[in-house]
């Protein structure tokens, strides 16, 4: 498999094929206008470039060290963009490796195929956002776990690569519980029972410490900077407090936006956390626990309702579609084209995505995807939702389609058991009943441009910041 790659005619003209769409993309895309998050992480790479050091401790610095490095070359926004497109490229060569090894070529054909043509993905191969980088290194981290022989050198290179991923994305740090699940699990039918569990919760172990071994200088800075004991960032507490402030509950963040979300004791957290780290982190996580006590059922409501938007059709492609944000004007024929397109696809990607991982929970990669999947959900429940923060799970989904595909192909849906039956069929009314709310927006879109959903940024006594 290691060189088969080369010679697959197939695979490489779906390569080529979507390396030139997103080449050609990038370069349409080189002067759109920065917005929110994109103009937040160049202005701190542009710092980085002009000898400034990194501004605070509110944002992670894996992305702007990113985006600083390409600035260095000269190269500009487009060189970000099309060094971005060279990492996308890895991720499909990534589940087209994947796919092959727990489904043969047809199914890393597929995966690859779905990762390649992807609207969501390709639109964020030329936004300035750290979704592209992520994907890339969890992909290879995912690969090093999941090779058949996993050796204490692949272990710790995982590791490592894992915690070169939370400098760019933390919240994935929170995985690794659910990953010593998977370890143990993985360990379970090769091992007695005891040895099982003591071998996987030692391989989470070596794993974790890999990972921390290569954040440690970063906690280490802002520890100096910040005078209190800040992992990677301090942005951690904020979404925590958002997520269970009364006044942001069942509201669509993708859309609206306000600066009364995240204060902590009548002031914005993130101007709080510049002057007093310490202080806006403690009274953040006091503020949201003291929300979520005083209403727990309310809590409760809320997070299911972000986890099931967690998987809305909308995408930050459609976002900014009806926003006017792309620098080109975006006839309205084709902003309708685009959403169905768009729509059609995602739907069709989590419905067959999740079904493939469950009917092929015997393996070791869907085992991984599934966990990931929870992990999101649950994560983001809690918290919040953007549509953004389900992008990287889209390959976990694209190879879980491809395994469906030789499932149904080979076996056919008799052979799943019951329970898998059950779950997939639970999986999709739980995703189909959420996409209901979706339909005004997306009506909208395709009718009158999204005029009626377009994102208001609520400018009000109290502040937060925005997504």
């Amino acid at each position: 498999m290691n060189a088969e790659w080369k010679t697959d005619r197939v695979f490489l003209a779906v390569a080529a094929t979507s390396l030139l769409l997103k080449v050609a993309l990038a370069i349409l895309a080189r002067l759109d206008a920065p917005v929110l998050d994109e103009a937040a992480y160049l202005s701190a790479a542009e710092q980085l470039v002009r000898g400034d050091g990194f501004p605070g401790t509110f944002r992670p610095p894996g992305y702007p060290a990113f985006l600083a490095s390409v600035l260095l070359t000269g190269s500009g926004t487009l060189g970000v963009r099309l060094v971005q497109v060279a990492l996308s490229m890895v991720s499909v060569w990534s589940v087209y490796r994947l796919g092959h090894r727990f489904g043969g070529q047809a199914a890393g054909r597929v995966a690859a195929t779905i990762v390649a043509f992807d609207p969501v993905l390709i639109a964020f191969t030329h936004r300035l956002w750290s979704e592209t980088l992520f994907i890339a290194i969890l992909l290879v981290v995912i690969d090093l776990l999941t090779a058949e022989r996993t050796s204490l050198t692949r272990l710790l290179s995982a590791g490592l690569l894992f915690g070169l991923g939370a400098l760019v994305r933390p919240m994935i740090l929170t995985f690794i519980p659910f990953l010593a699940i998977w370890f143990v699990a993985s360990e379970w039918p090769t091992s007695p029972r005891l040895n099982g569990v003591a071998r996987g919760l030692v391989r989470t172990v070596a794993f974790g410490a890999a990972a921390l071994l290569l954040i440690a200088p970063w906690t280490a800075r802002n520890v100096r900077v910040t005078g209190t004991f800040v992992l990677i960032d301090s942005n951690g507490p904020f979404n925590l407090l958002v997520g269970a402030e009364p006044g942001s509950r069942l509201v669509d963040k993708d859309d609206l936006w306000s600066e009364r979300f995240g204060a902590v004791d009548g002031e914005a957290y993130t101007k709080l956390e510049l002057s007093d780290t310490r202080r806006a982190q403690t009274r953040a996580v006091a503020t949201a626990w003291a929300y979520i006590s005083g209403d727990p059922t309310g809590f409760l409501a809320k997070s299911v309702w972000e986890a099931a938007h967690l998987w809305t059709l909308d995408s930050f492609l459609l976002r900014h579609l009806r926003n006017g944000w792309y620098r080109i004007s975006v006839p309205s024929w084709a902003i309708a084209a685009v959403t169905i397109v768009s729509v059609a696809f995602s739907a069709m990607l989590c419905l067959t995505g999740v079904a493939g991982l469950v009917l092929s929970s015997g393996t070791v990669l869907a085992r991984l995807g599934l966990l990931l999947l929870i992990h999101s959900t649950l994560l983001f429940g809690a918290t919040y939702a953007l549509s953004r923060y389900a992008v990287p799970l889209r390959p976990v989904l694209a190879l879980g389609a491809a395994s469906l595909l030789t499932i149904a192909l080979r076996d056919g849906w008799r052979v799943a058991a019951r329970w898998q039956r059950a779950t997939v069929l639970a999986a999709w009314v739980f995703l189909t009943v959420s996409w209901i709310r979706d339909v005004p927006l997306l009506s909208d879109m395709v009718s009158h441009r999204g005029a009626s959903h377009r994102f208001t940024y609520m400018r009000d006594a109290g502040s937060g910041g925005a997504p």
